[in-house]
């Protein structure tokens, strides 16, 4: 044999029997192939076809065969009877020429370990009778390594909720500590000064930088107040979530001069983690109104519908636009979004050029 020259034109492929080859190319290819007639009859398939179903003992339909009434020959035997109605459903459709494609994924039990396959139907183009080419293909290792993400995804989302739950509670401890201890220190450090600075042995001098002294010790209490309240709210945990989010709303108006104005229930049932998920999303929410959306107005509302909770937090600025809304450093949107998730909810932001963004949290109310 002469082996060939680059640039040789490469002679055509000279067969004295084309079917033969046929089949030799179809029983070389993995996945399993046959071909069925207008009658629903099997007229050909190629060599997996017939390994993948002779382990199940499945009785063999061969080319001209009729297929039984009680199972049609591409009926897989894995197959529950439903299974093998809706396909023949479908199939009776192709060979109508209703439809020219059907497909499905499916899960093959009889086999260990067990497998999943992915099955497709397709009408042959013609003009004479109808014929389907039926390809299973083995997806199993795709199934897997799908499953194995799932799974990965769902481990790296209970880590992070026991950590933010973590965060949650350090948070709380140092909050009443500060409120606790240091304020108490402060307040009782104010008090003493404030003493001192009446007593009329000291001089003028002293009485007037003592009174300064209390001034800054005043506005110390007033930090220590707010770096508390923002580690964890205090009437989260005495007044419940309703009442927090309208003492939040009015502290917000207050630093931000942006109208704020709130439409709640009376109560609503929701667990303590949920609570603070909610809180945090309406927190996130004013922040980025404050930094971002040059609004003069902002409206919360609660609403309670069938076991619901929805939370709307609206503005009238410029509105977020998609390409921040997409950006992989939107950290903070990110993150009320896997709180919504965590909790079984789902949180929807969206803004509109100069009327603003809306932000509407839908999570479960406990029963």
């Amino acid at each position: 044999m002469t082996a060939a020259v680059p640039g040789d034109a490469v002679p055509p492929l000279s067969v004295d029997h084309p079917e033969q080859l046929a089949r030799e190319i179809l029983d070389a290819l993995g996945q399993r192939i046959c071909l069925i007639d207008e009658d629903g009859c099997i007229r050909l398939h190629n060599r997996a076809w017939q390994e993948f179903l002779a382990p199940a003992n499945c009785c063999f339909s061969h080319a001209g065969s009729r297929p039984e009434p009680s199972r049609p020959p591409w009926a897989m035997p894995c197959w529950p009877p439903e299974t093998a109605r809706a396909v023949d459903h479908e199939i009776r459709q192709l060979l109508a020429g209703e439809q020219q494609a059907f497909g499905m994924e499916y899960e093959c039990t009889a086999r260990q370990p067990k497998c999943w396959y992915e099955m497709s139907v397709s009408r042959l183009p013609g003009n004479g009778s109808a014929h389907l080419l039926v390809v299973h293909e083995d997806i199993s290792e795709r199934k897997r390594v799908e499953t194995a993400l799932r799974e990965s995804a769902r481990r790296i989302k209970e880590i992070g909720a026991h950590l933010e739950s973590v965060r949650e509670e350090h948070g709380a401890i140092i909050a009443r500590e500060m409120h606790d201890e240091l304020g108490a220190m402060l307040t009782m450090l104010k008090l003493q000064l404030a003493s001192m600075s009446t007593r009329q042995a000291i001089p003028a001098d002293a009485r007037s930088a003592m009174t300064g002294l209390v001034a800054q010790v005043s506005e110390a209490l007033k930090v220590v107040k707010r770096i508390s309240s923002d580690l964890r709210p205090a009437t989260l945990d005495t007044l419940g979530l309703v009442a927090t989010i309208r003492w939040y709303a009015e502290q917000f108006a207050i630093n931000s001069g942006i109208t704020t104005t709130v439409d709640l229930p009376d109560y609503v049932r929701l667990s303590e983690v949920s609570s603070i998920a909610v809180f945090r999303i309406i927190q996130e929410s004013l922040t980025n109104i404050a930094r971002h959306s040059g609004a003069s107005e902002v409206e919360i509302a609660l609403q309670k519908d069938s076991g619901m909770l929805n939370v709307k937090i609206s503005d009238n600025g410029v509105g977020i636009d998609r390409a921040a809304l997409e950006r992989t450093t939107a950290f903070g949107i990110m993150g009320m979004r896997e709180r919504a998730d965590y909790l079984g909810g789902t949180l929807s932001v969206v803004g509109r050029p100069s009327l603003g963004t809306r932000v509407v949290l839908r999570i479960p109310l406990d029963d």
